[in-house]
C-alpha cells in the first residue's frame, strides 16, 4: 500500500492545497485590481495560514497574477511570534525587508533606495513611510503584506495601540495600490473593529477597508478533489462518512481521512469496523481543536450551538419521538449566532430536524457529548458546567430546567457516551441529516 497521502498539523503547500478557489479569486482580484486589502476570518485550523502560504508561493504567482506578477513583493509576519518589545519600528522593518533585498539592495542609489534609507534612519515614521510608498506606486511596485494571526495583535504591550492601528489603515487606503494587506483573523471585523473603538471613538474604524472573507466548510468538490488522492481505496459510504463526520471542515477532512487510510492499512476487514475505528482516532484527534473553538466562543454562540446539538442527537440515533420543540423555543433570539454558525460551516437550515437547523460537523457533536456525560454525573457538576458557559444571563429559570431535563434525556439514550454516536456514524445513521 502507498505512502498516506493526507496529513495534518502543519500548513500545507501549494502542491496539496486543494481547496478555497472562491476565496483564491476573491482574494487575488482584489490584490490586482488597485491593490486592495482583504480579511481571511476562521476558527482555528480552517485553512487560514495555508491560504496566506499559497497567495505567495512563488510556484503560484504567475497563475494567480499573471502579467503582475513580477511587480508584486510579498512579505509575511506571524503575529503570534512578534516579542513583547516589537515596537511599530521593527513591524515595518520586517515588513519591507523583501522590498528591501528585490528593489533596494540590486540598485542602492535609485531614488526608492535612498527614500527607504530615509525611512529606516526615521525608525518608518508614518509621514517618510507615505512618501515611500508614494514612490512605490509610480514605480509599479506592490508590497503584499500577509499578518497572520492578526487578532493577537490586539493584545500586544505595544502594537495594540492608536497610532499604530491608525497608520495602518491610513497607509493601505492612501498608498494608490503601493501596499495590499492580507490578514488572517479568527475574529471578524466588526469584532476587531468593537475591541480597538476605543482608540477611535469619533473617527472611521480601523479595519473598514478591508474585505471580510469567511473561511467556511469546504466545498463539494474540494472534498472530492482531496479524497480523489486516495484513488478508488475509499467506498461510496467511506467518503459519506467523512463528510458527515467532518461537514467539511478543513483539517477534519483531513484528519478523518488520514485515520480511515490508516484503518485500511492496519486495522479490521470489516468496513463498518474501520469506519468506527477512524471515528475513534478523528476524535481523540479533533478533540483538541473543537474544545479551543468552544473556549473562544462568546456564551450565544455555546448555548446557540448546543440547543442545536441536542435537537440532533435524538435523530441521529433514530429516536424520532422526542420532542425537543420546547427546548428549541426556549433557545430563542439567536438568529445573528445561528447565521454565523451556519457562515463558519457548524450548522446548516435543515427543514427535516424539529429546530430547523442540523450539525455539520459530527466531531464536534461527540466532543459535545463527551461533556456534556462528563459534566451530568451529579447535579452539581452540570450547574458549574452551566455557570462557565457564562449562561447565567442567556438562561432563564424555565430554560435552565428545560436544558436540564433534555440533557438528561439524551445522554440516557447514549448509554456508552460518544462512542454510540461514532457507531452510528459509521453504520450510516443520520447520513440524511449531514452531507447533502
Amino acid at each position: 500500500m502507498s505512502s498516506n497521502p493526507f496529513f495534518f498539523g502543519n500548513p500545507v503547500g501549494p502542491a496539496q492545497f486543494f481547496d478555497r478557489r472562491r476565496e483564491i479569486r476573491r482574494v487575488t482580484n482584489r490584490i490586482i485590481n488597485q491593490g486592495q486589502s482583504s480579511a481571511i476570518v476562521g476558527e482555528p485550523r480552517t485553512g487560514k495560514t495555508s491560504l496566506l502560504f499559497y497567495l505567495a508561493a512563488s510556484e503560484t504567482r504567475e497563475a494567480l497574477y499573471g502579467e503582475q506578477a513580477k511587480s508584486l513583493l510579498f512579505s509575511f509576519l506571524d503575529a503570534q511570534a512578534l516579542g513583547t518589545q516589537f515596537d511599530q519600528a521593527q513591524f515595518w522593518n520586517t515588513a519591507l525587508q523583501p522590498f528591501h533585498e528585490q528593489v533596494v539592495v540590486p540598485d542602492p542609489n535609485s531614488l526608492l533606495a535612498q527614500t527607504y534609507k530615509t525611512c529606516h534612519e526615521n525608525n518608518y515614521g508614518a509621514f517618510v513611510l507615505e512618501r515611500l510608498l508614494t514612490q512605490m506606486s509610480a514605480a509599479h511596485w506592490r508590497l503584499v503584506l500577509l499578518v497572520d494571526e492578526f487578532n493577537d495583535l490586539l493584545h500586544h504591550p505595544i502594537l495594540n495601540s492608536a497610532e499604530f492601528f491608525g497608520s495602518m489603515r491610513s497607509l493601505a487606503t492612501r498608498s494608490r495600490g503601493a501596499l495590499a494587506l492580507v490578514i488572517a483573523s479568527r475574529r471578524s471585523l466588526e469584532t476587531l473593529n468593537k475591541d480597538t473603538q476605543e482608540f477611535s471613538r469619533t473617527g472611521s474604524p480601523y479595519f473598514n477597508f478591508l474585505d471580510e472573507i469567511t473561511l467556511g466548510p469546504l466545498s463539494d468538490q474540494d472534498v472530492a478533489d482531496l479524497l480523489r488522492t486516495a484513488g478508488d481505496l475509499f467506498s461510496d459510504r467511506d467518503r459519506r462518512f467523512i463528510v458527515n463526520v467532518t461537514g467539511g471542515h478543513a483539517c477534519l477532512t483531513q484528519i478523518t481521512a488520514s485515520a480511515l487510510w490508516e484503518a485500511y492499512d492496519s486495522g479490521p476487514s470489516d468496513a463498518e469496523l474501520r469506519r468506527t475505528e477512524a471515528g475513534q482516532r478523528t476524535y481523540d484527534d479533533a478533540s483538541r481543536i473543537l474544545s479551543d473553538i468552544w473556549r473562544l466562543w462568546s456564551p450565544a454562540m455555546r448555548k446557540s450551538f448546543a440547543g442545536v446539538a441536542l435537537a440532533n442527537i435524538p435523530n441521529l440515533l433514530q429516536a424520532h419521538d422526542f420532542n425537543v420543540v420546547q427546548l428549541t423555543q426556549d433557545f430563542r433570539d439567536l438568529s445573528p449566532e445561528l447565521r454565523t454558525l451556519a457562515k463558519q460551516g457548524f450548522v446548516a437550515e435543515d427543514s427535516t430536524v424539529p429546530c430547523g437547523w442540523r450539525v455539520r460537523t459530527q466531531a464536534f457533536l461527540w466532543w459535545l457529548t463527551d461533556e456534556l456525560t462528563r459534566t451530568v454525573r451529579d447535579e452539581m457538576a452540570f450547574d458549574e458546567w452551566l455557570k462557565a458557559q457564562e449562561w447565567e444571563g442567556l438562561l432563564t429559570s424555565t430554560e435552565k430546567q428545560q436544558l436540564n431535563k433534555t440533557v438528561g434525556v439524551v445522554i440516557g439514550m447514549l448509554k456508552n457516551g460518544v462512542s454510540t454516536l461514532i457507531e452510528a456514524a459509521a453504520k450510516g445513521a443520520g447520513a440524511a441529516l449531514v452531507g447533502k
